[in-house]
């Protein structure tokens, strides 16, 4: 039995650990709830997603400023990789 109830609609919570996270999630509405100290990881684990990505930016070289369909390559020549915080919130 879930220790706590959705503030929302009563529903029973689920418990997902994620990265050295805990995310209490309400599965009828999909609300999100965080413990004292979980959003501090979720900010530290955005701040170090970030920098890796700048680096591997750098790596690989910038796509120009003016060019409108950098996004549209990055999304398809981006390899396989998943992001971790793609991955966080996927329940």
């Amino acid at each position: 039995m879930p220790l706590l109830s959705s503030p929302i609609d009563g529903a029973p919570m689920r418990q997902i650990h994620r990265y050295g996270i805990e995310f209490d999630v309400c599965p009828s509405t999909g609300g999100v709830w965080l413990d004292k100290g979980e959003l501090e990881k979720l900010i530290a684990l955005v701040k170090e997603e970030t920098l890796n990505e700048r680096g591997a930016e750098r790596g690989r070289g910038r796509y120009d400023d003016d060019d409108d369909d950098d996004h549209d390559r990055r999304q398809r020549h981006g390899g396989g990789r998943r992001s971790r915080l793609a991955d966080l919130f996927d329940f």
